[in-house]
């Protein structure tokens, strides 16, 4: 008599650990202060601005809705990338397969949101602050030329999410035999 296993691939177990590393870089990402440097001629000191800062030692980023639009994108992929993982794990511990391939589909499809909500605000976020920043040197009560700015430390923690989230995507989305046929001798 053939018995049928469930048996779990380790691309979901991988995916399942992507998830997490990208929902953490995803919380770091959110959190951090540091997405932009900017350094001004005739000053010693570098600015810099992230997510929810728009005034730093008294220079001011214009209020407009862009960065309201980026926070709002950013803290419901890191909702979206928590609640894929919990799915992920559902998946993992159920034992029916049909269930299975539902929980695991459900998961890269909440990452595929996930990794499109953040590439969206990566793109965003330089775009309207490059505007931002020149919008600044052309009005007549700035004092600082701009010098540089650069992407720091916690932007490049998206982008990691970013790669992260999609491969976690693409390994819950495969999609493997995970039903196995085997023979019971005794």
């Amino acid at each position: 008599m053939a018995e049928t296993e469930i048996v779990v691939r380790p691309f979901k177990m991988i995916g399942e650990v992507f998830t997490g590393v990208a929902g953490v870089f995803l919380i770091i990402t959110a959190v951090g202060q540091d997405w932009v440097e900017v350094q001004f001629f005739r000053t010693s000191h570098v600015i810099t601005w992230g997510l929810w800062d728009i005034c730093v030692g008294g220079v001011c980023l214009p209020d407009s809705g862009w960065l309201e639009i980026c926070r709002g994108m950013l803290l419901l992929a890191v909702l979206l990338s928590l609640t894929a993982f919990v799915c992920g794990v559902v998946g993992l511990c159920v034992h029916s397969h049909c269930s299975k391939r539902v929980w695991f589909l459900l998961a890269g499809a909440l990452l595929s949101l996930v990794a499109l909500l953040d590439l969206l605000t990566l793109i965003i976020y330089p775009v309207m602050f490059n505007m931002d920043i020149i919008h600044l040197q052309t009005d007549s009560h700035w004092t600082y030329p701009l010098k540089t700015w650069n992407f720091d430390w916690t932007f490049g923690f998206g982008w990691g999410a970013f790669i992260f989230t999609v491969a976690a995507s693409v390994f819950f989305i495969l999609p493997l035999d995970d039903k196995k046929t085997v023979s019971n001798p005794f």
